[in-house]
């Protein structure tokens, strides 16, 4: 008999025999239709071979432990999807369990401790989620684009040894947890027009290119930010939903409640670029309008304003009174034009590499065009990025930075808004508490349909001892960007706290926790949550994991950092911290 080291993958379904016996007809054919479109599929895509099916579950093998990993992630997400307008009682869910280890293969079987392990780890697996193998772990963490939560060593049922296990978390990119992707909750419709701008195709021969398609959505996306009769599905949560492999324009449509979908197709050719675009009503699941712009390079920023202009008309969107001139760049020297288009994909990307890249980009923009508030405005936004994000070398120099380019912006004729977030930010840290507020309802003002203009003036809300009305702006903010940064809920769970609503704000603490367990101002609400309900135990409890995770935790220092405008509203909080165990 042969052995060999495999990464195995084991899929059961949830509640099968509960499920049978409610229907089993349609459990049959509904689990059926799942393993023929979506469950065999993803298998081949990601070289996996399936060595036996046990009526509910199945068993496969990879040639690689990343390759096992993304699959079972790509048919977890998938599912979110097909369950949408599922009953839950009727649903079909998958638990899965991955490991890597040591096989016996005996014709086209394989068996053994290492397949054993996989099959209890999808034992203890919550529905819809993913455990995995310390070993796994070890292989992937740094390959793959998940977070993992640490369960600890687990006493496994036949096996001799404990193993360590870690749950995929379905939120964020490597050990920096920053987005939460996968939401059951169905998402309402706006009543005004809604619209997600899909991530552009680059047919050109050189993938060098995407920087052209994902500037031009970019700056259409940039454009149409500013309409106030719109509602405009942030970027940030377009891209991650593609990245979850949902994103064709109906899936994209229902998944984020917008009535329309944007999508299109870039392809250059020397110095001429041809965009391809396609308007799509979701509830019809009609394209209502489509073009095609043969252009020069050179006229790609009035093909943008075209298109904008397109999408509004399509739309049937009145602008409002000095809304019209937000919709056009001032960036009017083209040889600016490829800098800013490159900075826009680097700073998207979200990673302190692309940041650094970015703020080398608009720095050309700047000198190109120094009349320009758009270079002033993205530079500042690298720098607040680099300080609020741990990646600046000292925090200090990058925010006074930051506030220097700012307001160069803002005395710019023409500022996007993006200046107006960072300045209100720098002036909450100054504990001006006033001109924050002011600067932050102007930030959102000119960027109505801003995710970060929104929960930043919630954040500012929150510290001004209004915190009814911070919950009402955090909730816009996740309406905008369903694939929200976990701090959205912790703020959320903050404000719910300073506003009694205490259960609220346990819960929110709780899943904000889910999003990133390594939060440390999470579980500081939480404790204080706790403490304030009187569930002492449960705050001493929480107490000692933030000290475990911050060994120097002091409440002095804390204080120090949390910019209240109330002071009997920041004692409030230290006491309840205090009484919590939590040293002073």
């Amino acid at each position: 008999m042969e052995r060999k080291l495999a990464a195995i993958l084991f899929a059961d379904v949830v509640g099968f025999s509960r499920l049978v016996g409610r229907n089993e007809t349609k459990t049959l054919a509904d689990l059926k239709a799942h393993r023929d479109d979506l469950v065999d599929p993803q298998i081949a895509e990601h070289g996996g071979r399936i060595v036996k099916t046990t009526g509910d579950g199945v068993l496969t093998e990879f040639p690689s432990v990343v390759a096992a990993v993304e699959c079972a992630v790509a048919i977890q997400r998938a599912m979110v999807d097909r369950n949408r307008n599922v009953p839950q009682n009727e649903r079909i869910e998958f638990r899965i369990g991955v490991n890597l280890g040591e096989v016996v293969v005996e014709d086209d079987d394989i068996f053994g401790e290492g397949v054993n392990i996989a099959s209890r780890l999808e034992g203890i697996a919550e529905p819809g989620m993913i455990c995995v193998s310390g070993a796994v772990f070890s292989e992937v963490k740094s390959r793959v684009d998940f977070h993992f939560e640490d369960l600890g060593a687990q006493t496994l049922k036949n096996i001799a040894e404990a193993v360590h296990a870690y749950r995929v978390v379905p939120s964020g990119s490597g050990p920096e947890p920053q987005y939460a992707i996968w939401t059951d909750e169905v998402l309402p419709t706006p009543k005004k027009p809604s619209i997600a701008i899909l991530p552009f195709a680059n047919l050109s021969d050189d993938p060098e290119h995407d920087y052209l398609a994902d500037g031009l959505r970019l700056g259409i996306q940039a454009a149409l930010i500013h309409a106030s009769g719109l509602f405009l599905i942030g970027a940030g949560t377009v891209k991650r939903y593609r990245d979850a492999n949902l994103m064709t324009a109906d899936q994209a449509g229902r998944k984020m409640g917008v009535h329309y979908v944007l999508q299109g197709a870039v392809q250059r050719s020397g110095q001429r670029i041809r965009v391809t675009l396609e308007l799509t009503d979701v509830m019809a699941r009609q394209i209502i309008w489509a073009e095609r712009f043969d252009r020069l390079l050179d006229d790609a920023l009035t093909v943008q304003d075209e298109i904008t202009a397109e999408v509004l008309k399509s739309l049937d969107i009145k602008l409002a009174s000095g809304e019209k001139w937000l919709l056009h760049t001032t960036i009017t020297n083209l040889e600016a034009l490829d800098p800013f288009y490159r900075g826009l994909s680097y700073f998207y990307a979200g990673t302190r590499e692309g940041n650094a890249a970015a703020r080398d980009m608009f720095e050309a923009v700047t000198c190109l065009q120094p009349d320009s508030p758009v270079g002033p405005a993205y530079l500042c936004f690298t720098y607040w990025t680099d300080a609020f994000r741990g990646w600046a070398h000292t925090k200090e120099e990058s925010l006074v930075q930051a506030t220097l380019w700012a307001e160069k912006a803002i005395k710019l004729q023409g500022s996007n808004g993006l200046a107006h977030i960072v300045l209100a930010s720098v002036h909450l840290q100054n504990r001006n508490h006033d001109e924050a507020l002011a600067t932050c309802y102007k930030a959102v003002e000119i960027r109505p349909n801003c995710p970060t203009a929104n929960s930043y003036l919630a954040n500012v809300l929150f510290y001004c001892g209004r915190p009814a009305e911070a919950i009402a702006k955090i909730h816009e903010a996740i309406r905008i960007t369903p694939v929200f940064p976990p701090w959205y809920m912790t703020l959320l769970a903050a404000a719910y706290r300073d506003d009694g609503q205490f259960g609220k704000s346990i819960s929110a603490a709780e899943h904000s926790l889910r999003l990133n367990p390594d939060d440390r101002d999470a579980r500081l609400v939480l404790c204080s949550g706790y403490s304030l309900v009187g569930q002492h135990q449960q705050a001493r409890k929480v107490a000692q994991q933030i000290v475990a995770i911050e060994p120097q935790f002091s409440l002095a220092r804390y204080a120090e950092t949390q910019p209240y405008k109330d002071v009997g509203a920041l004692t409030l909080l230290v006491d309840s911290l205090k009484a919590a165990g939590l040293p002073q």
